[in-house]
Order: structure tokens, then C-alpha cells, then sequence
């Protein structure tokens, strides 16, 4: 397994414009299935440890989707393997829309989650290499991107009135237009070289342990709002979907909103104490959540605070294990956190009402907290 370890040689503005269209693709596919629970599960009869599966089969997809990306990058540039993902998130996309069994539903959301997967790796590694020292800067920029994508899906399952089809194929009409774009960029693309091998110390894998274990609980919590809060909004407001989705949109206006500080405060402090600063603020608001008055500000105060995790997390990994193969490992096993923890959420709500799912994420918060402390220790020592 390996990552690129070389620039490439695409012009800085086409790049930019491909990372922001790909961005955004990414943001409009991540949160999408969350408002789309409480259609699907009257669609086909489902329980919410039911509709939990179609979360673990999408998180399981994008999880494969980054292993595969990263053993098609020793022989394919990363347009080429841009074009294979978009291709695989648009028949995934329109495999939800015309599902006609809950089955035939659980193949579409693997192929969302795989298709998500090899783009996700591509994208973020590709721009992380693509600008040299300026990389790091234009990944944070690019990647707010991501943020309105995130926003704007929500929002657009609300104004259908909770009727995800629509959304799903505005998404795989943004993939089509995409690849014009992408195939563009194929000439002047260069194949990465593979990357050195990790030294297989103890301590390394320990570290690399600690690293899986706390982006896999982080992207747990992340995906589990996005996928949960309509749900518990619903229910602690007693709103419409339409009205729970348009709340839930504020999660990630405040997430994007809190990429863009990040790029600021990381410059102030330290990647691991932003990391844990951050999630201890967040575990706090989703404490507020609990409160059926306070959660839509609660959920909004979460994003806010969840921001900067994944990105800073990035570099802190790759300063203390600088290797491309953890870097994979590590980005692929953040996807098992939904296959993980939402049939944890779903069993939970479905045993105690939706007043679960905060104080469940709660749960999972801490846990991840815990973890950042404990590699701060270790890094220490």
C-alpha cells in the first residue's frame, strides 16, 4: 500500500478548479444519507438498527475505496483515478434513486461509499502535493469546499420536502460535469512514485495503533451527526423532516466555518493540543444536545468545534509517523467508524428513544478525547 510522494505537474488554477468541484462533490455525497433515513425507512419498513446497515454498507464501501486508491496510485495518476471514482459515485447515486428493494439500496450505498472512498484519498493527497510549499495552505482553502457541499445537501433534502432523489441526482449530474474537467488534467498529470516503507519499530506501531483507533472513533462521531440528527430532531423538536434537515444544514454551515479558523489557529497552536482543545469542546456541546431545547445550537456549537480534528489530525499523524504507508492505513480505517459505531446509535435509539443518540455520541466523543490525550503522552515520552 502506498501514497504519492511526488507533485504533480498540473497547472496550479486547473487544479484549484478541479479540488473545488471535487471538494464539493464530496461534501454534497458525505451527509446526504442522514436525511435520507427516515424516507428510506418508510420506503422499506425499518427499524433504525435497519436503516444503521445502510451507514455501515456506504462506511464499509468508502473504507475499500481508499485501500483501493491506494494500490491504484503505484500505476495511476490521479485523474484516472478521479474518473473511475465519479463514474462509481454517479451509478451509486442513481442506484439509490431507483432502488426498488432495501437490497438492491445496501449495493447502491457500498458503491457511494467506494466510489467516495478512492476520491476522497485522491483528492486530498493529490492537492496536499500539488502546490509544494503552499500545499498545506490551498488544502485547508480548497477544502471549505467541502463545507458548503455539506451544507447545501441537507438543506436541498429539506426544500424537496424530505425526498432525497432529487439531491441524489443532482450529485451525479455534478460527477458528469466533473469529468470533462478531470479528463482535462490527464496530459499533464504525472503517476506518483510509491512511498518508503514504514519502520516496523514497536513503538511505531503502537503510535500507528493509537492513530486508527482515534481518526476511526473521530470520523464515528462526525459521520454520526450527519447521519443522526435529523433523526433526533425529528423527535426532541417535533419537526418535519423537511424542518430537521434544514436545522441539521447549520452543523456544517459551522463546520465550514470552523475549517477556515483552523487554517488560522493551527498557525497558533500546536497540532495536538488544537486536536484535543477541540474535542473537548465539542464533547461539551453534544452534553448541550442532550437538552431537547438546546440541541439544534448544541449540534451547531459540535460542528464548529469538530472542524479542525480530521485536518489538523492529518498533520500531526504525518509528523509523527512521516510515512505514506500509516498515512493510508490510518485515512482508510477512519471510514470504519460509521460501520463501527451507527448500528451502536441505532440499537441504543431504538432501545431508549431518541434522547440515545446525543448522549451515544457523547459516549463516542470521549472515547476519542481519551485516545488524543493518550497519544500526547506517548509523543511525549
Amino acid at each position: 500500500m502506498t501514497l504519492p510522494t511526488t507533485a504533480v505537474s498540473t497547472p496550479p488554477r486547473r487544479l484549484a478548479a478541479s479540488g473545488l468541484g471535487l471538494f464539493l462533490l464530496l461534501g454534497l455525497v458525505y451527509p446526504i444519507l442522514g436525511p435520507a433515513l427516515p424516507t428510506l425507512s418508510g420506503q422499506f419498513g425499518l427499524s433504525a438498527t435497519g436503516a444503521s446497515l445502510l451507514l455501515s454498507l456506504n462506511s464499509a464501501g468508502a473504507f475499500a475505496g481508499v485501500l483501493l486508491a491506494g494500490t491504484l496510485s503505484r500505476r495511476w495518476a490521479p485523474p484516472r483515478r478521479a474518473t473511475l471514482a465519479l463514474g462509481v459515485m454517479a451509478a451509486g447515486c442513481l442506484g439509490l434513486v431507483l432502488a426498488p428493494t432495501f437490497g438492491v439500496a445496501l449495493v447502491a450505498a457500498g458503491l457511494l461509499g467506494l466510489g467516495f472512498g478512492v476520491l476522497d484519498l485522491t483528492t486530498n493527497v493529490w492537492l496536499s502535493t500539488g502546490y509544494g510549499e503552499r500545499s498545506a495552505s490551498m488544502l485547508n482553502l480548497l477544502s471549505a469546499s467541502f463545507g458548503v457541499g455539506a451544507v447545501l445537501a441537507p438543506l436541498a433534502v429539506g426544500l424537496a420536502g424530505g425526498d432525497f432523489r432529487l439531491p441524489l441526482i443532482g450529485c451525479a449530474a455534478l460527477a458528469a460535469l466533473l469529468l470533462p474537467l478531470v479528463l482535462s488534467l490527464r496530459r499533464t498529470a504525472v503517476p506518483e512514485g510509491p512511498a518508503q516503507p514504514a519502520t516496523a519499530t514497536g513503538r511505531a506501531r503502537v503510535l500507528l495503533l493509537g492513530f486508527v483507533l482515534l481518526f476511526l472513533t473521530y470520523v464515528g462521531v462526525e459521520g454520526g451527526i450527519g447521519a443522526w440528527e435529523v433523526t433526533h430532531l425529528q423527535d426532541a423538536l417535533g419537526l418535519s423532516t423537511a424542518g430537521a434537515a434544514s436545522v441539521a444544514s447549520l452543523f456544517w454551515v459551522s463546520f465550514t466555518v470552523g475549517r477556515l479558523v483552523s487554517a488560522v489557529l493551527a498557525l497558533r497552536l500546536p497540532p495536538a493540543r488544537l486536536v484535543t482543545l477541540t474535542l473537548a469542546l465539542a464533547a461539551v456541546s453534544l452534553a448541550l444536545a442532550a437538552v431537547p431545547a438546546a440541541a439544534g445550537v448544541a449540534y451547531t456549537l459540535a460542528g464548529l468545534f469538530l472542524a479542525p480534528v480530521f485536518t489538523t489530525g492529518l498533520v500531526w499523524l504525518t509528523r509523527a509517523l512521516p510515512t505514506g504507508g500509516a498515512t493510508t492505513w490510518v485515512f482508510a480505517s477512519a471510514f470504519l467508524g460509521p460501520v463501527v459505531f451507527s448500528p451502536v446509535v441505532g440499537a441504543f435509539k431504538d432501545a431508549h428513544g431518541s434522547q440515545a443518540i446525543p448522549l451515544t455520541l457523547l459516549g463516542i466523543t470521549l472515547l476519542c478525547l481519551g485516545l488524543a490525550l493518550g497519544l500526547r503522552r506517548a509523543l511525549r515520552d
